[in-house]
């Protein structure tokens, strides 16, 4: 009887193993985000760049912005995707990161600002019809336990500054909410005082 050839073996033997470890990746592979989130959610590293936020699938409606509004995600770590609420995706428009869960001062561009449409305001947070007309960001930390981080607060006030010029939004329409423990409000350890003090006029 004769005998196959090595090679072939060897061929064989190899295109088995890399069809198996193919099939392995793909079964341990996670589910993809969904469309909607992975196209518009990006992230902006530098200060630099932060003209690209106007870089919209929607056409910018500059008319519409008047306020911008601050808060805190009350969360030691997290993300635009893990801040997600359902179906619905990222409530904000900006998410900033503090390092654990996105990087430091990272800024998240949601599908609402993606899309020019309202934010979802934060649960219980008191609404009135401003709300429709307001640029939401949220920092990630839970600023009544501790401080935003020194590149968060540089990327907040970069980001706002840069609203600001685009949609001639003076700094008392820079909203801040300063009850402690209160729901929507950018905490007690954020040096509100230090930041409106970078704010455009």
């Amino acid at each position: 009887m004769k005998q196959p050839n090595r090679r072939f073996v060897v061929f064989t033997t190899l295109i088995t193993v890399l069809t198996l470890t193919s099939a392995l990746l793909l079964a341990l592979a996670p589910a993809p985000l969904r469309p909607d989130i992975s196209s518009s959610l990006f992230a902006i590293d530098t200060p630099e760049s932060m003209n690209v936020i106007f870089q919209t699938q929607a056409s910018v409606k500059s008319s519409q912005w008047k306020y911008i509004y601050i808060h805190h995600s009350r969360s030691p770590a997290g993300s635009a995707l893990t801040l997600s609420q359902g179906a619905d995706g990222v409530p904000d428009h900006f998410v900033i990161g503090n390092g654990d869960g996105a990087a430091d001062g990272q800024v998240q561009v949601g599908q609402r600002w993606d899309q020019q449409v309202p934010a979802n305001p934060p649960l219980g947070a008191t609404v009135n019809s401003a709300w429709s007309n307001c640029i939401s960001v949220c920092l990630v930390g839970d600023f009544d336990r501790a401080v935003p981080t020194p590149m968060q607060l540089r990327r907040l006030t970069n980001l706002v500054n840069t609203l600001q010029t685009r949609f001639d939004i003076p700094a008392g329409q820079v909203l801040l909410v300063s009850e402690p423990n209160s729901v929507g409000s950018q905490g007690r350890y954020f040096p509100a005082t230090a930041f409106r003090e970078q704010l455009l006029p």
